[in-house]
């Protein structure tokens, strides 16, 4: 297989994500070399744990939301998880986690 750009291998490790296959499996379906790939899926997942996520703060009428001398701070991920935290919670902390789910 000819030697591919960085374009390629964001659309191959993202079929590779969601083909259920083990690495070697996909690498030889794709014919590509199995270090490659893995030094790819690597790569891939270090920048994205590296970017940050868009957060939006919106109303909320969740009873922890609304009583604020509770010092309960809530957080919504795309996938549909809500994360509750102490007030007093380093900021950095949350982020990290939110980092780490992606």
């Amino acid at each position: 297989m000819a030697r591919l750009g960085r374009e390629a291998w964001v659309k191959l490790i993202e079929e590779f994500t969601a083909s259920g296959l083990s690495q070697r499996e996909f690498a030889e379906q794709k014919q590509v070399s199995l270090a490659t790939l893995q030094f790819w899926i690597y790569k891939l997942r270090r920048e994205t744990k590296a970017r940050f996520v868009p957060v939006h703060v919106v109303a909320s009428t969740a009873p922890a939301a609304r009583d604020l001398e509770s010092g309960i701070i809530e957080v919504a991920t795309r996938a549909g998880l809500l994360l509750r935290f102490g007030a007093d919670i380093d900021p950095k902390y949350i982020a990290a986690i939110l980092a780490e789910l992606g």
